[in-house]
């Protein structure tokens, strides 16, 4: 295991190495304005980084602007419910997915904050 991960850390021309999603990783929160609350998977773009996958009329789109910094609870498949983790994130971009596929879907790409890096 150890050889894979320092095998894609060589591949990686990012200036910092990037930490993929857990697999099953899901974020839940309530943006501000919003009735409702959001439980969306994220989904590990390899060329984009952490996001979510939402259609492109989804009304969560009218909440979040590029900028926005905002807390998540996380909760990871591997490890028990009562476990979930608050993080704060930062959204980086909203766009379309790269050739386009899923159709009629925006990828909102979040970065995820250190207590040192919030601003």
């Amino acid at each position: 295991m150890t050889d894979n991960f320092n095998e894609n850390l060589k591949k990686e021309s990012r200036s910092e190495p990037r930490i993929p999603a857990s697999e099953g990783a899901i974020i839940s929160f309530k943006p501000p304005g919003s009735a409702w609350e959001y439980h969306i998977k994220l989904r590990d773009f390899s060329a984009s980084g952490l996001g979510l996958l939402v259609k492109e009329d989804s009304d969560l789109l009218t909440h979040l602007r590029v900028g926005d910094v905002f807390t998540v609870n996380y909760h990871e498949d591997s490890i028990p419910m009562d476990s979930i983790r608050q993080k704060n994130v930062q959204v980086r971009h909203i766009s379309f997915p790269a050739a386009g596929k899923p159709e009629k879907h925006m990828i909102i790409g979040l970065c995820f904050l250190e207590p040192d890096d919030e601003s």
